[in-house]
């Protein structure tokens, strides 16, 4: 296994200030990046700051594509429906939960010091709990509408067979059957 890199023993301020000369420059000029760590007191390789783009890039374009993907399913979701079973926010939540499970493994591996590893875990913790509450939320209120949507529909049915002259008995068993009563 290769010895970890020198970036991730910066503090997380400089390394976030890293990230974002490196998105901003295209992942380019890792000789400008070495020298301006060094010019701030960090003495880093080119060579390492090149390898800890190069990640960074992968990582970083694999995200944008999860995003893309996201926006154009849910442009085709809404165009196809109104989206009234939530299938929309349960493809969105369950691609935030496949985020937040990568970023507990990136954190796992760049974090040394574990009481700063634990608390970072316990927030993404609480962001998967927040998004497991949203969904169940949201499925309840699915369920619900449904019940909803065929009572009306039972009440609507019932009326019509019973101006059509159907007997009580029939009209109970069709009023079961859109219910989804045994």
């Amino acid at each position: 296994m290769p010895p970890r890199s020198k970036v991730y023993e910066l503090p997380a301020e400089v390394r976030d200030q890293l990230n974002e000369k490196l998105v901003s420059s295209g992942f380019q000029d890792y000789t400008g990046l070495a020298e301006w760590l060094e010019s701030n007191g960090y003495k880093i390789s080119r060579s390492s700051v090149a390898r800890y783009g190069s990640d960074l890039q992968q990582e970083f374009e694999e995200a944008m594509g999860d995003v893309r993907k996201t926006t154009e399913l849910a442009r085709a979701l809404t165009a196809e429906q109104e989206d009234e079973s939530g299938a929309l926010l349960d493809a969105t939540a369950r691609i935030v939960q496949d985020q937040l499970l990568r970023i507990s493994i990136a954190m796992r591996k760049a974090e040394e010091d574990p009481a700063k590893a634990a608390k970072q875990l316990g927030s993404v913790t609480k962001a998967l709990a927040d998004i497991g509450r949203v969904s169940l939320s949201q499925k309840k209120w699915a369920r619900e509408l449904r019940v909803e949507v065929a009572a009306e529909a039972a009440a609507a049915a019932e009326g019509a067979m019973a101006s059509q002259g159907m007997s009580r008995d029939a009209i109970d068993a069709i009023k079961r059957d859109i219910l989804g009563i045994a």
